[in-house]
């Protein structure tokens, strides 16, 4: 029955159930991008440490990858939808309190709450849209959770840049609010995944909910439930489980770990580095990540054509090319030769973000969402999306204490190095998943961490 589901037209609802469901990447995207212009502007009212500073950008992580952990046995309980509800509800509270807060003690806890929330729906969004896509459109339904985030943080940049010139960092972070009370509303008529009413027993609830994705299900048809529910010990027990998750981790790790978050950010603090002003730093950052829109589109058309794996090596290929830039402008602007230095700087920003969008960021997320089985699916997304979330924490951590140290160059040569790294992993090691049915997947990392070239097992 689930195969005709993965085999079944896409229709309305699974258009919708995909936009409301990733909605929660926009409120993601737009607190990863509004804390570099808030900086601007927090630093010096609340007369800010570097701890203090690397505290109130990297804190946000720690706690998503917190939030993350504790999302995965939840939503395996109690289902997608509620946990989904559940978290709009937190970062509405939370973000309004951040935008009140009275001193950086306050700022960083409530900031830090907001991550908690931001973690726990980037568990199990794209895991809940795979539940249900068929599996030829699944990287394309999927990816929209990236399309969410891009518009979030072209939304935070260039917000943070019409209210630079009034300072309002206030404004600034409870602006998030509006889409968050927005989110909770739609997401109330979500349905919940038929996967997950399979596992636990509902039946005739996964009928009600397989009829209205267009499944022709007749009264008196039995649906085969997928296999028991499993413990942690049981899915690490698994070989292709286990192989799976340390795969994707190293993924999602690595687009963590060579930078973008350290561009988004620091982007400004950067710029301003580079001579330029308070708002044209925050401008020429919202410049650079407003060419999003099609960046998404060349990645909605690939991801099911070129498959998750190929998209990737382009993707880092591109980061490799994108640094190598980076270091000649830095290296440009401290001998002196100032514009082109820059002109550099921001050609090399601007296509980091174009290539991690195509082909690091939207495909990492996907393979989150589907590479674990529907047995495990919360606590594996949840586990794999912690990774993601703690590797953004050290990386965004060490950053201001690196560039006191050792300087910008340094460490985006370092960046340049790991991404090196990230093409020789996915080259070797990362089988293909493009159109493989849910149920199917493990047969793809079976062979556990051989090295193998692309393995196609899509019917």
């Amino acid at each position: 029955m689930v195969k005709r589901l993965d085999n079944a037209e896409v229709i309305r609802l699974h258009i919708l159930a995909t936009i409301i469901g990733a909605l929660g990447g926009f409120l993601f995207g737009y607190d990863t991008g509004i804390i570099g212009s808030v900086l601007v502007y927090v630093t010096p009212l609340f007369h800010l440490t570097p701890p203090e500073v690397a505290i109130l950008t990297s804190g946000t992580s720690l706690l998503a990858g917190i939030g993350a952990l504790a999302a995965g046995p939840i939503t395996d309980k109690y289902g997608r939808k509620s946990l989904l509800v559940t978290d709009g509800i937190m970062y509405a509270v939370f973000a309004l309190l951040s935008a009140i807060a009275i001193n950086s003690f306050l700022l960083i806890l409530w900031r830090s709450l907001v991550g908690f929330a931001i973690g726990a729906d980037t568990a199990i969004a794209t895991a809940y849209i795979s539940e249900f896509s068929p599996k030829r459109w699944r990287g394309r339904l999927a990816i929209t959770q990236q399309l969410m985030i891009f518009s979030g943080i072209t939304a935070s940049f260039w917000a943070g840049y019409l209210l630079s010139f009034s300072a309002n960092w206030r404004l600034m972070l409870g602006l998030g609010v509006i889409p968050a009370v927005i989110l909770v509303a739609l997401r109330a008529f979500l349905p919940e995944s038929p996967r997950w009413l399979l596992l636990n027993g509902m039946e005739e609830k996964a009928k009600n909910i397989l009829r209205k994705f267009g499944v022709n299900i007749a009264e008196n048809e039995h649906i085969a439930a997928p296999s028991k529910e499993l413990s942690f010990k049981e899915m690490f027990n698994n070989k292709a489980i286990r192989t799976a998750i340390i795969l994707v981790g190293l993924w999602l790790a690595f687009q963590q770990i060579t930078g973008i978050n350290v561009i988004l950010y620091y982007g400004p603090t950067i710029y301003k580095y580079l001579g330029l002003t308070g708002p044209r730093a925050i401008l020429n950052t919202a410049i650079s990540e407003s060419l999003g829109a099609i960046e998404y589109a060349i990645s909605f058309y690939l991801i099911d054509k070129w498959g998750r794996r190929k998209l990737g090596i382009f993707g880092y290929a591109g980061l490799v090319g994108s640094l190598a830039i980076m270091l000649i402008g830095l290296r440009a602007f401290t001998s002196g030769i100032v514009f082109a230095g820059v002109a550099l700087v921001f050609t090399a920003m601007t296509l980091f973000l174009l290539f991690f969008h195509v082909g690091v960021g939207g495909v990492g997320w996907v393979l989150q969402g589907e590479t674990i089985p529907t047995e495990v699916r919360g606590r594996g997304a949840g586990l794999l999306a912690a990774i993601d979330w703690f590797a953004n924490f050290v990386i965004i951590f060490i950053f201001p204490y690196w560039k006191a140290a050792f300087g910008v160059y340094s460490f985006f040569a370092l960046e340049l190095v790991l991404s090196i790294l990230a093409i020789a992993i996915v080259y070797l090691f990362m089988p293909e998943t493009k159109g493989v049915s849910l149920e199917d997947m493990l047969k793809v990392f079976e062979r556990g961490l051989s090295v193998q070239r692309q393995k196609q097992y899509a019917k």
